[in-house]
């Protein structure tokens, strides 16, 4: 390799280094772009090394060492605050700037030119899609944590007061549907003749929606008791 090869090299490894660093830095994540250069050069001279020495020359070999090296030094920027991890990505970038700068010490110059693209719009324009999880995330658990108010009203013989209250108590469950109040009334109602009757109400408050739960107690009652009249009702929703 004459030095002129080097030469080029080395300075298409800064470049690219520079490239690849300077996303980092615009971003003000940390103060690396120096950082990613220098990665970048040293990655470059070790592999352009091994093509130096007459009859020891083993690019991959080096390059091998390269990658276990570049570890310790991403392990660095790596901080852990709390139960949140930063700088992982600043510790892969480090990782891909050594990459690239063995590709270019390998005369591979082409491909650490579109490697340093791919690494460059990774860091660009995937940086929107894990905003966009993100907020779907938070208004997924803004949703999840919504409660919805339902009101059960319905009307059945004096002695079927019994069994209508063991079906709603029944349809308690911590987490999904929590019975809030239960009471009833009696009422001289003119379908059901000289039988007496009584209005039963039922108050229950959910995370979230589940109609499909409280029209599943609507047609448990209707088909195991008899009932004159019943309705339910969102009454209100809360998303404190």
């Amino acid at each position: 390799m004459t030095w002129v090869d080097f030469a080029i090299r080395l300075l298409l490894a800064f470049i690219l280094g520079a490239a690849i660093g300077s996303e980092r830095q615009w971003r003000r994540t940390r103060s690396v772009l120096k950082t990613n250069v220098l990665v970048s050069l040293g990655a470059a001279m070790f592999v352009m090394l091994s093509a130096m020495i007459p009859g020891d020359a083993s690019p991959t070999r080096i390059a091998a060492q390269v990658v276990s090296g570049i570890g310790f030094l991403g392990g660095g920027v790596i901080l852990r605050e709390g139960t949140s991890v930063r700088g992982l990505n600043t510790a892969a970038t480090l990782w891909c700037a050594a990459a690239v700068g063995s590709l270019v010490g390998a005369g591979l110059l082409f491909q650490a030119y579109f490697g340093t693209l791919a690494v460059v719009g990774a860091n660009l324009l995937l940086r929107p899609m894990v905003q966009w999880f993100q907020q779907l995330d938070e208004q997924l658990i803004t949703h999840t944590k919504a409660e919805t108010r339902y009101c059960c009203r319905l009307i059945c013989l004096t002695e079927d007061e019994v069994a209508v209250r063991a079906v709603l108590l029944a349809q308690t469950t911590p987490g999904q549907m929590i019975l809030n109040e239960l009471s009833s009334k009696n009422i001289n109602s003119k379908d059901l003749d000289n039988f007496s009757s009584v209005e039963i109400k039922a108050e229950y408050t959910s995370n979230g929606r589940n109609d499909l739960l409280m029209e599943e107690i609507v047609m448990q009652l209707r088909s195991q008791i008899k009932v004159t009249a019943i309705k339910w009702e969102v009454v209100t929703e809360d998303t404190d």
